[in-house]
């Protein structure tokens, strides 16, 4: 049987190669500097070698394909062999030089491996050109090449192109067989295969090989009957149909379809494919012959990335890795659809932590809080890990690929929106206040705040909150509230407390760097002489938003307090424990990273000194520890918190003033300790571990600065004014000042 090639091809001394089973279209020579541009390629923003140069961009069937993912990732077809049974080849401009191995051979008689009618050297420069700055690069322009010249001796010079015999087809996809091809292409087509031919398919792929045959040309429902066999059984599922598509990623006209063998057929680039000549000039070629090494380079690629597949899962995902073309799904025109290597590259599946079940994907992200502001935790101070996807196939991934920054919270609607409108009863020394934000309409009530977005009418509803004070005998209190934090409920019972009120600057015990939601607290406090002491306790949600979990984790606090008063100076002392349930510092972590929670100790000290006439002086500062459990890839960690406060005040009869500056909570030391796979064999399955650490200090620091003035209309209550500036709020650097004022009316009755 005669075979012939399966491509059209004009070069510089206008040689044509007659494509198989009929014409393929028009092809123009090109000069080396001539670019597609046919096709637009992402590339990493910083790549150890830039692939994405001019040659590249002449390479418009490597482009096409998605190699350069490939490539980035530091696969480029080294050590991988391919077998090219076709005319031979001629290495001219030396773009093939140390990478013909020594076992090419003809079996047309002539012992020469040299392309008398180019046909072989176009497809061998799709496939595997070198990257050396000239003409163009093949797909995987480092892989190997079997030579194997089949076309029968001086049957290249007339008008029909090559003609190559069934005998020395057979003959060399015996040899490929036994002499290490891990792919074989057949950029040929005619008649049907004898049976000896499709024997020596049969060992071939049993063998794990896989095969690569042109499509045809004929622009026909079906394939060329030569490439038949990819539907027989003795092809182990192995052999592959290319067809052709153009730069629009349509099917090309010449190109026959995929019709019953769609299950089988796969596109490619095969329209005006730059390569190279038997005479070293750049040409544009077209045919299914010029799709075939596309995918046969392809699969070389797979196979040297993820030596863990076998070929019949290779196979696979270039069929499943396809861009869908055509009707949906595998369809009789496009098959599987159009060959997609940046596809093929990435993870199938779940992706879980190399040697567990910890899944981690390229979506989980961490959730910082506030106290956390814009850490820098992405990038190369972020822990690479490796993780295997469901084909147990190796890849690096970031175990916090995206950093999601709270919003900045709005101080000055949440204090609004807390303390509008409050009832109080009080009998003997039992007292209750509840407080609602909003009347029945839903309408902010008795509040009028205006912020750099001017007026605020947007403030959201809250339930209820109340508060319990009781005083047993002369020196003991204990209180209860509903929706209410320890610290209002220390303040309240607190004689000594300050009455100014801040709505933006807030006292370290007021917020530990995140938004909380009370369900219920306690406090207590016993006065001794000089001496006072006392407890606080509350249990809450963590109010912040994210994807991560769509369950507020619960957290809960505890702490005690001793005061000592020095006439007019009092030194207060405070110790707490926070504990959360999965966040840290109010951070919401990946699954990847257990979110088992963490332990945060604090203490803090505070100074109290009235000078005089109704003035006093207040400092506060308290110091955080948090220690985080292990879980996943976290290891136990340390993370170091500061916050402090300084007012100045004035509480009269008739008027009142406050004026504080405040360091909001702000991690300054430590971040994640992980451990994490960062090495995979392949062959022993080994596993290689080692530390890395996530650095959560900001680059921000929060300042706050609030003033408080208050005078009392007689008979009609308490009219309040405050004004506020926060720089870099959320303890982001870039954050613009946050300036804002309120009014409020407050009237007892």
């Amino acid at each position: 049987m005669i075979r012939r090639g399966c491509g059209l091809l004009t070069g510089a001394s206008l040689l044509m190669l007659t494509a198989c089973g009929g014409g393929g279209g028009g092809v123009n020579s090109v000069s080396s500097a001539a670019s597609t541009g046919s096709t637009t390629t992402t590339t990493p923003a910083a790549p150890v070698i830039n692939y994405n140069d001019a040659e590249y961009q002449r390479s418009n069937g490597t482009v096409d394909s998605g190699a350069i993912t490939a490539w980035n990732a530091g696969y480029t077809g080294t050590g991988q062999t391919l077998a090219i049974i076709d005319s031979g080849i001629k290495d001219v401009d030396g773009e093939f030089t140390g990478r013909i191995l020594s076992s090419s051979t003809s079996f047309n008689g002539t012992n020469s491996i040299s392309d008398e009618g180019g046909h072989g050297t176009t497809v061998a420069g799709v496939a595997a050109a070198a990257r050396n700055g000239s003409q163009m690069e093949g797909v995987a322009f480092n892989a190997n090449l079997m030579i194997l010249r089949t076309d029968t001796s001086g049957s290249c010079g007339g008008t029909d192109g090559c003609s190559y015999s069934s005998t020395a087809i057979t003959n060399a996809i015996n040899y490929a067989t036994t002499n290490g091809a891990k792919v074989i292409n057949m950029s040929l087509g005619g008649s049907a295969m004898p049976s000896s031919t499709i024997a020596a398919v049969n060992r071939a792929t049993a063998a794990g090989i896989i095969v690569v045959i042109s499509a045809g040309n004929d622009g026909s429902a079906n394939p060329d009957v030569f490439a038949d066999v990819a539907s027989l059984s003795s092809a182990h599922g192995l052999v592959i149909i290319a067809g052709s598509h153009d730069a629009n990623g349509t099917i090309s006209s010449f190109s026959d379809r995929a019709g019953t063998y769609a299950q089988y057929y796969l596109t490619a680039l095969g329209n005006s494919v730059r390569t190279i000549d038997n005479t070293g000039a750049a040409v544009l070629a077209s045919g299914t012959s010029y799709s075939a090494p596309e995918i046969a380079a392809a699969a070389l690629l797979l196979e040297q990335a993820f030596p863990n597949l076998t070929p019949t899962q290779v196979v696979a995902l270039l069929y499943s890795s396809a861009t869908d073309a055509g009707a949906t799904g595998v369809d009789s025109i496009y098959g599987n659809g159009l060959l997609n290597i940046a596809k093929a590259f990435a993870p199938v599946g779940s992706t879980s932590l190399a040697g567990s079940t910890v899944t981690l994907s390229s979506s989980d992200t961490m959730t910082l809080s506030s106290a956390m502001g814009d850490a820098k935790v992405t990038g190369s101070s972020v822990g690479q890990a490796v993780v295997l996807d469901a084909l147990g196939r190796a890849y690096t991934m970031s175990v916090a690929p995206g950093v999601a920054h709270v919003a900045v919270d709005q101080p000055l609607r949440e204090s609004l929106a807390g303390n509008i409108r409050s009832t109080d009863f009080t009998t003997g020394r039992f007292s209750v206040s509840s407080m609602v934000s909003q009347d029945a309409s839903g309408q902010p009530w008795q509040s009028l705040a205006l912020g750099r977005r001017g007026f605020d009418a947007g403030i959201a509803a809250r339930p209820v909150s109340s508060t319990m004070v009781a005083a047993i005998g002369e020196t003991l209190t204990l209180a209860a509230g509903y929706a209410s934090s320890g610290h209002t409920l220390e303040q309240r019972i607190d004689p000594d407390a300050p009455a100014t009120s801040f709505l933006a600057a807030r006292a370290p015990d007021e917020t530990p760097g995140f938004t909380g939601r009370q369900a219920f607290s306690l406090a207590g406090r016993q006065s001794v002489g000089h001496w006072a002491i006392g407890f606080t306790a509350e249990r809450g949600t963590i109010n912040q938003a994210s994807h991560l979990d769509p369950v507020d984790p619960a957290y809960a606090m505890m702490g005690v307090r001793a005061e000592r008063r020095f006439g007019g100076l009092t030194l207060i002392g405070t110790a707490s424990t926070l504990q959360e349930d999965g966040t840290v510092l109010g951070a919401r972590l990946s699954p990847a990273m257990g979110r088992s929670g963490a332990v945060t100790r604090y203490l803090g000290a505070e100074a109290r000194l009235w000078i005089g006439k109704g003035w006093s002086l207040a400092a506060h500062w308290r110091q955080g520890w948090t220690h985080t459990q292990s879980g996943g890839v976290l290891l136990a960690s340390d993370i170091k918190s500061r916050s402090a406060s300084f007012d100045l005040a004035h509480v009269g009869a008739e008027s009142r003033f406050g004026l504080r500056v405040a360091l909001p909570p702000r991690v300054t030391a430590g971040g994640l300790d992980l451990w994490l796979p960062t090495s995979y064999d392949y062959t022993t399955g080994a596993i290689g571990f080692s530390n890395a650490r996530i650095g959560l200090a900001p680059q921000g620091q929060e300042r706050d600065v609030e003033a408080n003035f208050g005078t009392r209309i007689p008979g009609a209550g308490w009219l309040d004014a405050n004004v506020f500036l926060r720089m870099q709020p959320g303890n982001i650097a870039a954050a613009g000042n946050d300036v804002g004022s309120a009014v409020r009316y407050s009237v007892s009755f």
